[in-house]
């Protein structure tokens, strides 16, 4: 993600990669910190919806969003509402239907699998 200050909103001088205006010296040292920690965790979030934490993940965007307004923030924020109003497990890990834990467990070991089971494209 680029980070967004890229202009001082003071004067409007372009920034560097330093933390202090040239021109009117403001300072945007915990500004570009709170940036990268907001981009950290919404990364965070990303991997919890990626395994299925829904909790973690909304934890996660709204700390997000509460130190920087990511567009993508907000999106994932969105889709964890609207998800959490259409699926009444969604708050949860997420789980296949129809699958017990043991059966995830047993379809993990590859020597289990029997080959009438198994897919095989044609």
């Amino acid at each position: 993600m680029s980070e967004l200050l890229d202009r001082c909103p003071a004067c409007r001088a372009r920034l560097a990669e330093a933390a202090v205006c040239p021109r009117c010296g403001c300072d945007f040292s915990l500004v570009r910190q709170a940036i990268g920690q907001a981009a950290r965790l919404l990364e965070q979030a990303l991997c919890s919806l990626a395994i299925g934490d829904r909790v973690a993940a909304r934890r996660q965007v709204g700390a997000s969003l509460a130190l920087h307004r990511w567009r993508l923030a907000e999106a994932i924020r969105s889709f964890l509402d609207t998800a959490a109003d259409t699926d009444p497990t969604a708050s949860g890990p997420a789980q296949p239907p129809g699958l017990l834990a043991a059966d995830l467990q047993g379809a993990s070991d590859p020597t289990s699998i029997r080959e009438e089971d198994a897919y095989l494209p044609a």
